[in-house]
C-alpha cells in the first residue's frame, strides 16, 4: 500500500462499503492437527460404505445408457479441456484438464473424446452418449467426414480403437 494511487482507490471503495456493515476476518491457516483429525475420519466403515456406492453404480450397465458432453479450447495463453459424464441415475463426474502442451481447437476436443471415454471404460460403462460442439469431430468419428491431416487421422484412430470395447458408443 505504499502507492498513492491505489491507497486512495481503497479508501474510496472503504467508504462505500462502510455503509454495509461488513465484517472483515482474516484467513487463518490450517494447522497439522486439524489434518491429523481429519484422516482417522476415513475408518473401515466408511470405506466399505464407499465400496457399496461404487458397485451400485457400476449396477446393471448392459442396459443403461450414460450421456458424457465433452468439450476443448486452445487459445495463446493454452488449451484446456473439459467433460461431464452423466450418470443414468443423475449423478454427475466433471473434469477439466489444462494442457501442457500447444495444441489446436480441434486436437483438444480429440482430446476431450478421448478423455472421457478412458474415464467411461474405467467405470465399467457398456452405453455411451457423447455430446460435442465440434462439427467436424462428431463427423469424422460417424464417418460422414473424412479426416486428412495426419494428426487427426491419429486421433481418429484412437478414437475408434477406444470406441469398438463398449457396446454402444455414439457421438453427436
Amino acid at each position: 500500500m505504499r502507492k498513492p494511487e491505489l491507497l486512495g482507490r481503497m479508501s474510496k471503495w472503504s467508504v462505500h462499503l462502510s455503509g454495509y456493515d461488513i465484517r472483515y476476518d482474516p484467513r487463518t491457516a490450517i494447522k497439522s492437527q486439524t489434518l491429523a483429525d481429519f484422516v482417522p475420519d476415513f475408518s473401515p466403515a466408511i470405506l466399505n460404505l464407499a465400496d457399496e456406492e461404487i458397485l451400485t453404480l457400476k449396477g446393471n450397465k448392459e442396459a443403461e445408457v450414460w450421456k458424457m458432453h465433452i468439450d476443448g479450447a486452445s487459445n495463446q495463453r493454452g488449451a484446456g479441456l473439459g467433460l461431464i459424464l452423466c450418470l443414468p441415475q443423475g449423478d454427475l463426474i466433471a473434469q477439466a484438464v489444462r494442457c501442457e502442451f500447444k495444441v489446436t481447437n480441434n486436437k483438444t476436443e480429440y482430446e476431450a473424446l478421448i478423455l472421457g471415454i478412458q474415464l467411461a471404460l474405467e467405470l465399467g460403462v457398456r452405453n455411451l452418449q457423447i455430446f460435442s460442439d465440434s462439427l467436424l469431430i462428431a463427423n469424422h468419428v460417424n464417418n460422414e467426414f473424412i479426416a486428412r491431416d495426419s494428426n487427426m487421422i491419429a486421433y481418429l484412430k484412437v478414437v475408434k480403437e477406444l470406441k469398438q470395447k463398449f457396446k454402444d458408443c455414439r457421438i453427436k
